[in-house]
């Protein structure tokens, strides 16, 4: 398998980031010594070899190289203080960072992934040698390689600074959440040649048409039969509306008469949310959604257009009236989304200085719409004036006064954010956007892109600390976290949510203390087996980076361990159980995957018989732990797990049944159900207590010959 990016010798471990437990068992070879001396064999070429766990020896060839220029390319400013600083160590190049591993190969018959254990192995002892062994840590700004301290793998801050600057690039330099430079580009394919221009069709020509089809569609139906029943339902045919609309929409788009063009989209989309309102059957008003969905896209587009092209005033007008169309009631209401990606194309006319005035007046207008209008005020006037509501035309009524559902106000006020920032940043109106983020501090959706500029610019202890307290803020870290995980700016890239921005800056800020909290708090929480391998991560951490000896490590993961019980006690009082059944396993919310791997991977055996009070079906790992120290009660957790009757009243369980007789059933099911403890026994304890046991049961039931040959295999 090719990598994809040379990796830096001083930050090998991305090698092994999809196989931690590869790297944890390379980090053991390590430090039990099993690597010979790494010899330098040919120019860059480095041989060592390295004993394997049948007494084998294997040879591990690494080559090296520098970088093109001598430099690391993953350096960066990490704080707001140490700009100064930090501007000379961009200038100058360590040499630790620009050693890259150009290519490893073991003669181990290993091939399920690309690197072996005995590879990683060897690159330890290579880093040690070449780049020298860790020193104490830093816990400044400016901690780096060339401080003497091994630079931390930057797993999570490397892909996030990618993909911040690919958005920033489309954003003309700006983060942004609604705009970038891909809708100007689509707005082109909808520019006709001034030779290949159609002629508008004028208003009143498509209001007919629209009409005609409109009636037409309700003069047919499609009858939809059910496949398992008699029953059948009917809906509209809106084949031919649908085509109509494309039709008027499709000459509009291609128009350079924009004022007019845009009176012909807003009636294509108030007609087809008007039909939208009046179908009955969901089913059946399928295309029409997809074709909302689609218009409204469109004309976001088509604005971008609008904004390069038109005059100040024909800009002003058409952007007013897709405002318009934005605004209506029913339109807020039942399609908040569509409503504010049209509200959003005031964002195109923000970067020309003659046509600005006119994206402000739309923003303030939705800022005062949905942001600083009080829905409560205003459903008390209106009890109040219920006697005189008969005699209003609701022509009347202002689009506030109707009522909005909180779920259509939370995404007509988020969007409004949303908007409201792009348009500052656009702007460059620097005040603006930083009253805005003091004003709106508890939006998730700001602070994480206030977040995200700072990680962008390079203030990455600046954006910890924000991270930190928006969490600290919270009433309850989970359900941010989830929050954040969802999110567009960062799409995918923050699986563990406003962690995972904590965690990339503590990567960058080359802070092992920071990011082992990280690292823990993911331990603690863990209720999913993909998070696991922050046991290895932990303790590789601790180990190599943060120069603990193993016996320091170990008291750390003890005192970690009674973290996590405390954790789990917390689960029981506070949080109800739900269980998920995964293959032949229940899984609850109250187990702790992570918890168990530290209680194997540390031999925690009294913490492992406490934890299986609560596990239903200990895995053999946690049976093997807890045999260390407590080898009976290992033998009673098994043994219990046997139907009744096989070895007489379970010692383990907490009732017994009263009243029933302790007789082994005769059913060849029963005796399965033995012979799989059986074995779970024998690979606890070994084949010959197993044997012993097996004759014990089958002495109690002589005269059972199936129970005889389900166990077979243990006499």
């Amino acid at each position: 398998m090719v990598v994809p990016q040379k990796p830096a010798l001083a930050q090998f471990e991305v090698m092994f980031e999809g196989t931690p437990l590869i790297l944890e068992r390379a980090t053991d070879y390590w430090e039990s010594g099993r690597v010979s001396s790494v010899q330098e064999i040919a120019p860059q070429l480095y041989h060592a070899r390295v004993a394997g766990s049948d007494d084998d020896y294997y040879d591990v060839d690494i080559r090296l190289g520098k970088d093109a220029h001598g430099e690391n390319t993953n350096e960066a400013n990490t704080d707001d203080q140490a700009t100064t600083s930090s501007n000379t160590d961009h200038e100058s190049t360590t040499d630790d960072n620009s050693i890259r591993i150009q290519s490893a190969a073991c003669t181990c018959p290993y091939q399920r992934t690309p690197y072996c254990k005995h590879i990683g192995a060897v690159l330890y002892e290579l880093r040690k040698q070449l780049i020298g062994a860790h020193g104490n840590h830093h816990n400044d700004d400016t901690a780096n390689a060339h401080d003497g301290v091994i630079a931390l793998p930057r797993t999570v801050l490397d892909p996030i600074q990618q993909h911040l600057d690919a958005r920033a690039e489309q954003g003309k330099g700006h983060l942004l959440f609604l705009w970038s430079a891909q809708l100007r580009e689509a707005a082109k394919t909808f520019c006709a040649q001034p030779d290949e221009e159609r002629p508008l069709i004028p208003l009143i020509d498509a209001q007919t048409m629209l009409s005609d089809t409109i009636r037409r569609c309700h003069e047919r139906f499609i009858i939809h039969i059910s496949k398992h029943s008699d029953a059948y339902s009917k809906s509209c045919d809106y084949t031919e509306f649908i085509k109509t609309v494309q039709a008027i929409a499709g000459n509009a788009l291609q128009s350079s008469d924009y004022a007019s063009a845009c009176g012909n989209l807003r009636l294509c989309i108030h007609e087809v949310h008007a039909l939208l309102l009046s179908s009955e059957d969901d089913d059946g008003s399928e295309p029409l959604l997809t074709l909302m969905d689609d218009l409204a896209m469109r004309v976001r587009c088509y604005m971008e257009n609008v904004a390069e092209f038109a005059d100040s005033p024909t800009a002003g007008k058409a952007l007013n009236t897709i405002a318009q169309a934005a605004n209506d009631k029913d339109m807020r209401q039942c399609e908040p989304l569509n409503s504010m990606l049209l509200i959003s194309s005031a964002l195109a006319f923000a970067q020309y200085d003659d046509k600005r005035m006119w994206a402000y007046d739309v923003i303030d207008n939705a800022i005062t719409r949905n942001l600083e209008y009080s829905f409560s005020e205003e459903s008390e006037e209106s009890d109040e004036d219920d006697e005189d509501e008969d005699n209003k035309d609701s022509s009347e009524v202002d689009d506030e006064t109707d009522f909005i559902s909180d779920e259509s106000l939370h995404v007509l006020q988020l969007f409004t954010l949303m908007s409201v920032y792009d348009l500052y940043a656009l702007s460059n109106d620097d005040a603006g956007r930083e009253q805005l983020l003091s004003e709106y501090s508890e939006s998730m959706a700001l602070t994480l892109m206030n977040a995200a500029n700072m990680i962008h610019e390079g203030h990455l202890r600046s954006a910890y600390m924000l991270a930190q307290g928006f969490l600290l803020s919270s009433r309850d870290m989970e359900d941010v976290d989830i929050d954040a995980r969802h999110n567009g700016l960062l799409p995918d890239l923050l699986p563990h949510g406003w962690h995972t921005i904590m965690e990339c800056c503590a990567e960058g800020l080359n802070d092992v203390g920071l990011l082992a909290n990280v690292y823990r708090y993911y331990i603690l929480s863990c209720n999913d087996r993909s998070d696991t391998h922050y046991v290895s991560k932990l303790r590789n951490l601790l180990r190599i980076y943060g120069g603990l000896s193993a016996e320091e490590w170990h008291d750390v993961a003890d005192g970690l361990a009674r973290d996590c019980a405390r954790n789990i006690i917390d689960r029981i009082k506070y949080q109800p159980e739900m269980t998920t059944k995964g293959g032949t396993q229940r899984h609850s919310s109250w187990r702790n995957p992570a918890y168990e791997k530290l209680i194997v991977d540390e031999r925690l055996s009294g913490a492992a018989l406490i934890y299986c009070v609560m596990v239903d079906y200990p895995p053999l790992p946690l049976l093997r732990t807890i045999a260390i120290e407590h080898p009976e009660s290992a033998k009673s957790i098994i043994l219990d797990a046997m139907p009744y009757g096989t070895m007489g009243t379970p010692v383990f369980r907490f009732t017994v049944e009263r009243g029933v007789d302790n007789t082994l059933t005769a059913r060849r099911t029963t005796y399965q159900q033995i012979a799989k403890q059986l074995r779970r026994f024998a690979a606890v304890f070994g084949d010959e207590e197993t044997r012993v046991l097996a004759h014990e049961i089958v002495g109690r039931y002589p005269n059972r010959t199936a129970l005889r040959e389900e166990l077979a295999f243990a006499l």
